[in-house]
């Protein structure tokens, strides 16, 4: 077996995405970040607290683990093709469908902070001195919390998701439509 100070250097980022430690490291990340993620619906399958932060503190460390392996080199690939991607997808055409879909996005948006809206003013008004955490749209408090929650979530990352499905053209379009602009009659 070779030790770490034998084996030949990569010597570009083609080279390096060939190597047993780059793809580790990257299925770390990977799954790192996949448990994080799985762990925001362990509250609405019945799950307990526990496993929730022992779902987000594995997958934490297990991304952070992936530098052992990724090093500098990998973290410059990954961080370049990412970006790379992340700028084309912008920037780039966005067909009929992706157009709909981020109407729709925004369109989330918009309903959820409506439904706080209404939630924030219907709970207000239905609290008193005697019941400060009075049953509102028929849900008890701790529904009211999971439903708050879900919607606290939800708002941000439809209208971050919207702007990015949308892309570049579509941002230009909207501020476009705040500036006057005088018309030949």
């Amino acid at each position: 077996m070779t030790s770490p100070e034998n084996q030949p250097k990569a010597t570009s980022d083609s080279d390096f995405t060939k190597t047993w430690r780059y793809k580790a490291g990257l299925a770390m990340i990977v799954i790192g970040n996949l448990t994080i993620l799985l762990a925001l619906f362990i509250p609405a399958l019945g799950g307990s607290s526990g496993l929730v932060g022992a779902m987000v503190v594995g997958g934490e460390l297990l991304s952070l683990a992936s530098i052992v392996f990724l090093g500098k080199a990998g973290f410059k690939v990954i961080k370049s093709k990412f970006f790379a991607f992340v700028k084309t997808s912008y920037t780039g055409p966005v067909s009929r469908t992706r157009h709909y879909i981020g109407i729709a996005l925004l369109l989330t948006n918009l309903l959820v902070t409506a439904v706080l809206a209404l939630y924030a003013g219907d709970s207000m008004g239905a609290a008193t001195p005697k019941g400060p955490h009075p049953i509102v749209w028929g849900l008890d408090l701790e529904q009211q919390k999971t439903l708050v929650t879900w919607l606290f979530l939800i708002d941000p990352i439809a209208f971050l998701l919207a702007i990015y499905v949308l892309g570049a053209d579509w941002w230009g379009r909207f501020r476009r439509m705040f500036v006057w602009e005088k018309t030949e009659a």
